[in-house]
């Protein structure tokens, strides 16, 4: 036994299928030979210390091979502790490593290591109802599903992943959204079949929110795409036996989805989904772990994502606006502008309008008598404070806001009262810079619109815009300035 459990030492993930295959085959046909014998505890973990290298051998005999040798001997050491009258242990080391689960491939290493000598090992870890204990779980990350008996244990990390996940997937984050999504961004290095398929269902209910704007960190949506591409090669492109709606129902919502991918990362949550199943709701982890099914879902988030990435961070065409914030006497539409800049609105159109009022500024002549460039430059500093702008357009607003800056003076000004009441409304201060730009249109009342031509106000608007734009953006400007050195 002592030379046998030697060739187990190197039978690793990376291992050379020439050397690997035959000795895991005859550790499998030993113990399905005598899945109760004197030797089998040894046996189940010498299979368990060596899972790591079958999970990368999918479809092959030594898959099945393990597999069955396992759920054999599952059933067997079960049976001989109920002929024994139980084992006395009140519970047993399989558990524990169940509650403290984080991915397959760390999991399995909890197992007792063949390498330590047999008579070391302690009692519990020892049990035969330890070794099916085990046995079961490394089954079911070989091959999901597979085994009966895993325990529904959710591990407690997983339960707090589902919580946050729900609270972010909802519009209601309980702390930074960021966090909670980027560690679910890339894949678990060499996952199991269910590790992938929870990875990719947990990426596809997650690129939702990553991509609507919420989240102004570029390098979690490219991480995520890097992540979801990275796992194309083990999806293979085509059709699969299953028919029409035999995978997986998406239809609940992100947050149930992303409940479902994490439960898909452990055994005990697919112990979960297994009873769901079982009770007439859910599918089967057979079509959870389908390629074409998880295929079809990595792709659709992957261009999601991108097509995020260049909405949110790329340059935007706003010659189209034209017609829309211009009168056909080619003067400013200052109503319809200035209303796209008040906040909680289509974001959108509001941060597309803002750029649009930005490029035209920087194109009118900057020595010309023309008024429309003070209001431009009002809306600008506006946008930059009141508006959720994406980073693709605030950095772009933020140059041209930089260069004004250099045009404009400081110091101080005949302004006693100053330019504008403290606390001012954002609808209040475009009402002021309409009536600016409407000749005749101040009533007088309250604040009046000339003191928002100042340049010393003007300078202010600036500073302050830049100032917003450079604290919500800093981490992005930052990224930006290492790349370009």
């Amino acid at each position: 036994m002592n030379e046998l459990i030697e060739k187990w030492y190197g039978v690793t993930a990376g291992a050379a299928p020439e050397e690997a295959v035959p000795v895991v085959l005859e550790c499998a046909r030993l113990l399905a030979a005598e899945p109760d014998g004197e030797q089998a505890v040894l046996l189940v973990f010498g299979l368990v210390n060596m899972a790591p290298y079958v999970l990368g051998r999918r479809g092959a005999a030594v898959e099945r091979a393990v597999v069955d040798a396992l759920g054999a001997a599952a059933d067997a050491l079960d049976e001989r502790g109920l002929r024994a009258g139980g084992c006395g242990h009140a519970d047993h080391p399989y558990t524990d490593s169940l509650e403290e689960w984080e991915s397959d491939v760390d999991g399995l290493s909890d197992a007792p290591d063949v390498e330590v000598p047999f008579d070391e090992w302690d009692g519990a870890d020892s049990c035969p109802r330890n070794a099916a204990g085990w046995a079961r779980t490394a089954a079911d990350v070989i091959l999901p599903g597979s085994a009966d008996g895993i325990p529904e244990i959710v591990p407690e990390d997983h339960q707090r992943y589902i919580r946050r996940l729900g609270s972010v997937l909802n519009d209601y984050p309980n702390g930074e959204p960021l966090w909670d999504l980027e560690i679910h961004a890339v894949p678990p290095g060499d996952p199991s079949r269910a590790a992938l398929a929870g990875y990719v269902v947990v990426a596809h209910a997650n690129c939702w929110y990553a991509g609507s704007g919420r989240i102004r960190q570029r390098s979690l949506l490219d991480d995520m795409i890097e992540g979801l591409e990275s796992v194309l090669p083990l999806l293979p492109d085509g059709a699969c036996a299953h028919g029409g709606g035999d995978h997986p129902a998406l239809g609940s919502g992100s947050d149930q989805q992303a409940a479902d991918g994490i439960h898909l990362q452990s055994p005990g949550g697919r112990a979960v989904l297994r009873k769901e199943h079982a009770d007439g709701y859910g599918a089967p982890l057979e079509a959870w772990t389908c390629p074409t099914f998880l295929r079809a879902l990595a792709v659709e988030a992957r261009d999601h994502l991108r097509e995020a990435v260049d909405r949110l961070f790329g340059t935007r065409e706003t010659a189209h606006l034209d017609r829309v914030y211009l009168r056909p006497d080619g003067r400013l539409d200052i109503e319809s502008l200035s209303a796209r800049h008040a906040p909680f609105q289509d974001g959108t159109a509001s941060e597309e309008a803002a750029l649009w009022a930005a490029r035209r500024y920087e194109r009118l002549d900057p020595d010309g008598p023309d008024p429309e460039r003070t209001v431009l430059l009002l809306l600008m500093g506006t946008a930059a404070d009141s508006l959720e702008l994406s980073y693709g357009i605030a950095r772009e607003i933020l140059g041209i806001l930089r260069t004004a800056a250099t045009t404009l003076p400081g110091g101080a000004c005949d302004h006693a009262d100053g330019h504008a009441p403290d606390r001012e409304r954002v609808s209040d201060r475009l009402a002021r810079i309409v009536r600016l730009h409407t000749p005749g249109a101040d009533s007088g009342q309250g604040f009046a619109s000339e003191p928002l031509t100042c340049p010393v106000h003007l300078a202010e608007a600036v500073r302050k815009g830049i100032a917003e734009i450079e604290e919500q953006f800093e981490d992005e400007l930052e990224a930006e300035e290492r790349r370009a050195g």
